[in-house]
């Protein structure tokens, strides 16, 4: 007895239908009434079964959701995306590196003066321009105090020996050096 639940609300399949007439109107109005069928009453196991099925069916869609067959892997999903988090966040590093070296690249093939670096920068930004070579060639005509200025001309002076002769000494006086006489 204990095995058995009562299962209230099970659709049945006998119904009959009535007509009933009211004095005041002449309209006839059908009405349904179900007669009562005996109560389906579920052992304990069977109900056990149908939870087990539902559980089933929505893990399945659970895992089916997300394009795994088990919590292995869910678990491989997990560990991938955290994989993926890292990765994107170097890719992001590197790409900000390139684009770095990029500009330099660019400032030291179109001969700019290393102290204007910065202001080029912000040039770009105030006026919201990307920054590319083209870009840098284009505006370079208009600003040519970017550009680096040609050295002042200095004169060559020659540091051999022929620019500058020692007299020789005499060969009695280092005589007297060496010996310790003077001559």
């Amino acid at each position: 007895m204990l095995d058995e639940m009562p299962v209230n609300n099970v659709p049945t399949a006998e119904t009959t239908t009535e007509t009933v007439t009211t004095e005041s109107t002449a309209e006839q109005t059908p009405t349904v009434e179900q007669t009562a069928a005996p109560e389906r009453r579920y052992t304990k196991n069977e109900v056990i079964d149908m939870m087990k099925r539902r559980v089933g069916r929505s893990h399945n869609a659970f895992f089916k959701r997300y394009g795994v067959q088990d919590l292995k892997g869910l678990d491989e999903l997990f560990e991938n995306s955290k994989k993926f988090g890292s990765m994107n966040d170097e890719f992001g590093k590197i790409q900000l590196r390139n684009s770095e070296l990029m500009r330099e690249n660019a400032f030291l093939r179109n001969n700019i003066n290393p102290d204007k670096y910065n202001d080029i920068i912000a040039y770009f930004k105030g006026n919201d321009l990307e920054f590319s070579e083209d870009e840098l060639l284009k505006q370079l005509p208009t600003h040519n105090e970017w550009l680096k200025q040609a050295a002042p001309a200095t004169t060559i002076r020659s540091l051999g020996s022929e620019a500058h002769t020692m007299p020789k000494p005499n060969e009695a006086d280092l005589a007297g050096k060496l010996l310790g006489v003077k001559f």
